[in-house]
């Protein structure tokens, strides 16, 4: 007798998602999405605008029902369940604040209607108000307050109902890029005090990466492929994930064996050893190469034996901390980012160079 669906997911998983999928008519949301995010854990799912990570958040959450699939929350089944049957509190891009009740009452709300007795919700109310660094303004208004006190706000709503899972959809996109930074810095630290699953959905690569434990890459409604930071971003497994985390070069080849390729100019390279499952000898590749994995020197000062492509600048940028260079080969152009250093050659428009790498800077990927 066939298993039902889900019944090979780990029950200690904070969430787990067997075959999700959604569809809206005949649009396909979401397509068949199997992941788990483990207990305790910062999860980002990043991708663009229309990728399916919102609709995704939003079937945990309980406020989509999944059109097929298993959906379970620490081994418990949710699919069919509503919000309010579910161990999970949702914070909104808007924050969705009651603008006529003070940040005390906002708080508050969610164990009123839950009829918690007076006295522990003002504890609770208190605790996590505290939590969020928002003492002493207990009495304002939303429209009091700044766009970062907001976000306090709505997170101290959400957390005093102590969910088992917190989920975040882009709470900080409407925050300048400065107070961004700084809500980034205390949302990971809030997390870490907590220690509660955090799901966040973003579809910015930068948030994603100084946030995340682990992140989910999305597109056209599919999981592409889930790591760590530092896996997705030095390993991804095909050129949308390469290109959507970070910046790259994308060089046109041909997989000769598991470590050789072909470049499209006929210049063969040696390369870390590629997975059957991102390509097989004989496969149509592109190398990921990112920018500030590229050195660039006069061609006479490139190390003897490494791989090398020879080109000339086309341009130049000045980023303060930074330098890139565009450099023209007979077949592409290459971004080159280098520091800012006074001991450093910087080079000028119109000069001739060389370019190289260590054979781990760079991945195979599926083009």
């Amino acid at each position: 007798m066939s298993e039902p669906p889900g019944s090979d997911l780990n029950p200690a998983a904070a969430v787990s998602l067997r075959g999700i999928s959604k569809f809206f008519d005949d649009v396909t949301a979401v397509d068949h999405v199997d992941l788990e995010i483990g207990d305790g854990e910062f999860f980002a799912l990043l991708g663009p605008s229309g990728c399916g990570k919102t609709t995704t958040l939003r079937m945990i959450g309980g406020l989509e029902i999944p059109s097929e699939g298993s959906l379970r929350i620490f081994g418990d089944e949710v699919g069919p369940l509503p919000p309010n049957k579910r161990p999970v509190n949702t914070v909104f891009q808007n924050y969705a604040l009651f603008p006529h009740m003070s940040v005390a009452d906002n708080v508050a709300f969610g164990l009123r209607m839950r009829k918690v007795d007076r006295a522990e919700t003002a504890s609770r109310v208190a605790q996590a108000i505290s939590l969020v660094r928002m003492a002493g303004m207990e009495n304002r208004r939303p429209a009091q307050l700044s766009g970062g006190q907001q976000q306090r706000v709505a997170l101290a709503r959400a957390l005093v109902n102590r969910p088992k899972v917190l989920l975040l959809d882009e709470p900080l996109a409407a925050l300048d890029l400065k107070l961004r930074q700084e809500m980034q810095f205390e949302l990971k630290q809030l997390q870490r005090e907590v220690g509660i699953t955090f799901v966040f959905v973003t579809h910015d690569q930068e948030e994603a990466l100084a946030l995340s434990d682990r992140i989910g890459v999305m597109n056209e409604g599919r999981l592409l492929q889930v790591g760590t930071p530092e896996e997705m971003y030095d390993a991804p497994v095909d050129r949308f994930v390469a290109d959507f985390i970070g910046r790259s070069n994308f060089l046109a080849g041909t997989l000769e064996d598991v470590s050789t390729v072909c470049l499209a100019n006929g210049t063969r390279i040696r390369v870390p050893a590629v997975d059957a499952e991102i390509a097989a000898p004989g496969s149509a590749i592109q190398v990921s190469l990112r920018p500030e994995r590229v050195m660039i020197a006069d061609e006479s000062a490139a190390p003897e034996g490494a791989a090398s492509l020879s080109g000339r600048v086309s341009a130049v940028t000045f980023l303060g901390n930074s330098i890139v260079y565009h450099v023209g080969l007979d077949w592409m152009t290459v971004e080159v980012e280098t520091d800012h250093r006074p001991d450093l050659r910087r080079h000028a428009v119109g000069d001739d160079v060389v370019l190289w790498w260590r054979d781990d800077a760079i991945a195979v990927v599926r083009p």
